[in-house]
């Protein structure tokens, strides 16, 4: 066993001068007794840290004597657990017969709550951690006034130590020439050690500041990666809940400048810390997100814990997060099995968090009922995007008329899925599927591409004067690099960009209402001409007129059904009137019947759609076409 310097010196002092004699406050017992003494499982091979004396029948080193200061200095009696020769750490921990399981080589015993490291060595193979624990028997008070003792012990100490020990106790015939040597040896080694500490504490420093998170002072997600390996056990596993606590940063920033955001995660991290136990450990592992690893016997308790966190998180006095209702939220994953790795933990957990936001709760346990549905989510994500891959989406449009109903103007793309296995399916029934796997931006610029090349192909047919109007959901709107995708798909065809239509749908609330504004503004700048799905009803709204630069609105077709009422018919007069006035178009979509189409028309739409006057077929179709004229 090759050790670093401090155990190298250590054993050469204690081969020159002897072993070390026992204090009576560290004794060595057959059996554990009921007396009033902390019982310790030794290694009576760890020469010369530790070791079982056969002639003297007790345990000696330089543990033991550290135990004796401890002892002299708190009033604590230690007692080893003789077991001969045999190395019995393993079982006494187990059965938690000791308090205290001596020197150890980190991660060889189980059933330990916690270790302390007093040093490091090589064994020829590898570097090991030699380490102190305790088991679930000790005491906080005996866990603590170890713990202090031996991280105090510097390697001059334990250096210091080895010597009074061995010189107190050589024998009468010593060769005294070799005290010289020793001495000459301790010079030595007292200029290395020196070296050896200064270089530790540089080592030390750059390893807190690598795990450090410069923002909040708490670790950072390699600090929590470290932690989880090292301080959860598969004995303890069990124990240990993980949590993902977050906040929408990017909210936060609309409405207020970093430093507010930065403010509210230093807070948060305080907050964090001040709640975490002493076997519990947290992290900020990116913008807003913060990990967690908490104790708890059972998951009431740990809802209980989660809840409380929670409310001391969202107690914090920021006007940004009570005007705009921005708080915390959560997903925790328990360690229902050991050896779960740490990625997969977060994963997990992570997954509550979203659900949690997706639903507007506070937090959300990832059970296996939930983990199973983001495992189908997966799936179909996977199935949909080989869909897209191999082209299976197919553009349809449905021609639009003027305001008389004769003449085509332009047209509406929709798709249809052409599955080699279920045949063409309608949007009704894959829509939702790619809103839940979070792939609708996928499909809207796949269609965007379709209708780019389509227009170009109309400029050589009938169909050169029509304009083609292209559905965009919110969510894609939402996107931070749309209009850089939107552009880059626009300039790779050749057509008048003034016949692109971006139409706006009411699938669901913008994610960043800021975002949305700003790629509105760039499809505008370009060219396009914008248009608002779905008006006067769902999230389509007057408000939208004000926010985004509409050019034509299409009136919902709630509304042109109830225009067979009077209120209704003047209702849908007056939405048109409040269009012209703002200088928009008009639309009357799902006109299917002549009743309809006689009350759009009193109503002076400019624009007019419905199954009356085409069906959507697929854009190319011949034979439908010759029924049509297009302007």
């Amino acid at each position: 066993m090759k050790l670093k310097l401090t155990a190298i010196f250590a054993a050469a002092v204690l081969l020159i001068f002897g072993t070390v004699a026992a204090h009576a406050a560290v004794y060595t017992v057959d059996e554990p007794t009921n007396g009033d003494t902390v019982y310790i499982a030794g290694d009576p091979d760890m020469y010369p840290i530790e070791y079982y004396d056969v002639r003297a029948k007790e345990y000696k080193g330089i543990l033991p004597q550290l135990y004796k200061k401890i002892s002299e200095d708190s009033g604590v009696d230690f007692s080893y657990i003789n077991s001969g020769t045999s190395n019995e750490q393993y079982r006494l921990a187990k059965n938690k017969q000791v308090e205290l399981v001596s020197a150890h080589a980190k991660g060889d015993v189980d059933f330990l709550s916690g270790e302390v490291h007093i040093l490091t060595y090589n064994n020829g193979e590898e570097e090991v951690e030699l380490c102190v624990g305790f088991t679930s028997i000790a005491s906080d008070d005996l866990v603590n006034t170890v713990t202090s003792a031996l991280q105090s012990a510097s390697s001059e100490q334990i250096l210091r130590l080895a010597v009074e020990t061995a010189v107190n106790n050589s024998p009468n015939d010593f060769p005294f020439w070799l005290l010289f040597a020793a001495i000459g040896l301790v010079l030595l080694c007292a200029v290395l050690v020196i070296i050896l500490i200064m270089r530790r504490k540089k080592e030390k420093l750059a390893k807190e500041n690598r795990l450090a998170d410069p923002l909040t002072g708490i670790g950072n997600s390699l600090y929590f990666e470290e932690w989880y390996h090292n301080f959860i056990s598969p004995a303890s596993s069990a124990l240990y809940y993980i949590a993902y606590i977050g906040i929408d940063v990017q909210q936060i920033l609309q409405y207020a400048d970093a430093a507010v955001s930065e403010e509210i995660q230093i807070y948060a991290a305080s907050e964090i810390a001040a709640e975490s136990g002493e076997a519990d450990f947290c992290a900020r592992v990116s913008d807003g997100r913060f990990a967690l690893a908490f104790e708890a016997p059972v998951e009431a308790q740990a809802k209980e814990y989660i809840e409380r966190l929670l409310t001391r998180l969202n107690r914090f006095n920021s006007d940004v997060m009570t005007k705009y209702h921005i708080h915390f939220q959560a997903g925790v994953f328990h360690l229902d099995a050991p050896n779960i790795p740490c990625e997969k933990a977060l994963f997990n957990a992570r997954h509550g968090f979203y659900h949690a936001r997706e639903t507007g709760e506070s937090y959300v346990f990832a059970d296996a009922k939930l983990l199973r549905r983001e495992e189908y989510v997966r799936g179909l994500k996977n199935k949909l995007r080989d869909a897209l891959d191999e082209k299976e989406f197919r553009l349809y449009v449905q021609y639009i008329f003027d305001g008389t109903g004769k003449t085509a103007c332009g047209a509406e793309a929709l798709s249809r899925w052409d599955s080699p296995d279920e045949g063409v399916i309608p949007p009704t029934e894959y829509i939702r599927m790619l809103e839940t796997a979070e792939m609708i931006d996928e499909l809207d610029f796949y269609i965007l591409e379709e209708c780019c090349r389509t227009l170009q192909e109309w400029k050589q047919t009938p169909k050169k004067n029509l304009w083609l109007s292209c559905n965009m959901t919110r969510i894609t709107l939402s996107n931070e690099n749309f209009a850089e995708r939107f552009k880059a798909i626009v300039k790779k065809y050749d057509f008048d960009i003034g016949k692109l239509v971006v139409e706006i749908t009411e699938d669901a609330l913008a994610e960043s209402q800021k975002q949305v504004v700003d790629n509105i503004a760039v499809c505008k700048q370009i060219g396009c001409r914008i248009a608002l799905d779905d008006f006067g009803c769902g999230y389509s709204s007057v408000r939208d007129l004000n926010d985004y630069p509409i050019d034509i609105i299409k009136i919902d077709r709630e509304l042109i059904i109830e225009s067979n009422k009077e209120k209704g018919k003047q209702l849908l007069c007056g939405i048109v009137k409040l269009a012209h006035f703002l200088g928009i178009q008009a639309l009357c979509e799902g006109v299917e019947n002549e009743e309809e189409m006689t009350v759009s028309v009193e109503a002076e739409c400019d624009y007019i759609q419905g199954y009356l006057l085409a069906r959507t077929n697929p854009a190319n179709e011949p034979s439908v076409e010759r029924n049509i004229t297009f302007r």
